[in-house]
Parts: C-alpha cells; sequence; structure tokens
C-alpha cells in the first residue's frame, strides 16, 4: 500500500475485531469508520452497480451460476481503471452531500 492509502470501516464485523484494529494501530494505517449501512459512501459498492447493470444489460442472460460466475469475470476484465479512479475521486463530492443531507460524518483516525 501506498504511504497515503486509508483502510475504510464500513462496520461489518471483521472489520471491528480487536486483532485487525490492533494492527492497523501497529502499522500506523489510517482508517475511516463509516456509518453502517451506507453503500454511498462506499466506493466498491458503485463498482459491484456498474457491473451488475453491465450484466443485466447482456443480450442472453446467465442461466446458472457457472454462466453468471463467467459473465462477471469477462465483465470485471473489461472495467477500465478510469472509472475506479472517477468514482474514488467522486468521494468527496459524496461526503458532502451524506453530511449536508444526514449530518454524518466519517471520522478518520490512526
Amino acid at each position: 500500500m501506498s504511504t497515503d492509502a486509508i483502510f475504510m470501516d464500513d462496520n461489518a464485523r471483521p472489520h471491528r475485531a480487536q486483532l485487525l484494529r490492533s494492527y492497523l494501530e501497529s502499522e500506523t494505517i489510517p482508517h475511516v469508520a463509516w456509518p453502517a449501512r451506507s453503500p454511498d459512501l462506499n466506493p466498491i459498492e458503485h463498482v459491484w452497480d456498474m457491473l451488475g447493470r453491465w450484466i443485466a444489460g447482456r443480450s442472453v442472460p446467465s442461466g446458472t451460476l457457472h454462466e453468471l460466475q463467467q459473465a462477471l469475470l469477462q465483465e470485471w476484465a473489461l472495467l477500465l481503471q478510469q472509472e475506479i479512479n472517477y468514482t474514488i475521486a467522486s468521494m468527496p463530492r459524496r461526503c458532502k452531500a451524506c453530511i449536508s443531507a444526514r449530518g454524518i460524518i466519517p471520522v478518520i483516525s490512526v
């Protein structure tokens, strides 16, 4: 990880484990405690949404779990880094919108 990386904690149970908290602290990795159930603040949720729309828009829908897996792998391979970068770059705007709408402020700690 680069020195400016931040671990995003979405309040999932594994992210709250003391072992993980201790590790982040010992490695001085900053982390952001996001509000629970806030997919609008989680960049990967937007990537999953893109993939879901692409899968749903395919001319031949997946009929089996294996076909769905293959379709997801194909779409993932076509995903442009630029689209991921755009999603990440949109996060300050998304945070401001959430704060304005809900008064929620993510907390960054080291």
